[in-house]
């Protein structure tokens, strides 16, 4: 029996040591710096010395490539069947989801550099899966009749695909004035091209190949820290 839990113990350490790696991370001391896990922690369970706690695993999902649910599936908590609820099991309150002051507009991916801090926020606001959200710091009065304001923050659930009409993340790539992604009303004209409408008279829609367009997610809602 003792064998086998700590054969369970090597492999979860061998699989987290390739997410950790694939995720960007080189180090342990990196990811541990970023989830604010300790570094000691992070070195016990790659070494299959420790298993590491739903509280734990909670922390450090939203760094990773990988489901909050795999993790609790790969050390054991859950079954792979996943017929247990997740409310079955002990799981975190808040999580720590990354703040970007800006996305470059261009950009095929969000970039690590671009966080400027973490946000702890309320799980029940991101379904149990940190790492499949984001907040994006809004500059500017383009979404005012959205009450979007200057200085709020958008939670951001990342996803490429989008509803006809939906407000979204979204980035310009090619030749363009725009730097950095926005937030902004996004319809579909057709198979080529898509119409970028801000909520404010103010600015102008902009009509955008569909190849020049990168969505990086959806808003879910706005908030203010005061």
């Amino acid at each position: 029996m003792i064998d086998k839990m700590n054969e369970q113990l090597k492999n979860f350490g061998l699989w987290f040591s390739k997410i950790r790696e694939d995720s960007g991370f080189k180090s342990q001391r990196q990811l541990s710096i970023f989830s604010g896990v300790s570094n000691t922690t992070i070195s016990r369970m790659e070494s299959g010395e420790q298993k590491a706690s739903p509280q734990t695993l909670g922390k450090l999902a939203p760094h990773l490539n990988c489901s909050f649910e795999d993790l609790m599936i790969k050390a054991g908590y859950l079954p792979c069947n996943m017929d247990t609820p997740l409310n079955a099991v002990e799981v975190a309150s808040t999580y720590a989801v990354p703040v970007l002051g800006h996305i470059p507009a261009g950009a095929p991916c969000i970039a690590r550099e671009s966080i400027e801090y973490y946000e702890d926020l309320p799980s029940k606001w991101l379904n149990s899966e940190p790492h499949n959200f984001f907040i994006l710091r809004v500059e500017g009065d383009s979404m005012e009749g959205a009450r979007i304001f200057d200085g709020d923050l958008a939670l951001i659930k990342k996803q490429r695909t989008f509803d006809h009409g939906q407000i979204c993340a979204v980035g310009i790539s090619g030749n363009t004035p725009d730097l950095y992604a926005t937030l902004k009303y996004v319809y579909v004209i057709d198979d080529e091209f898509v119409e970028l409408v801000p909520a404010n008279n103010k600015y102008p829609r902009k009509k955008v190949p569909v190849k020049f367009v990168n969505i990086f997610g959806i808003l879910k809602k706005t908030f203010r820290n005061h």
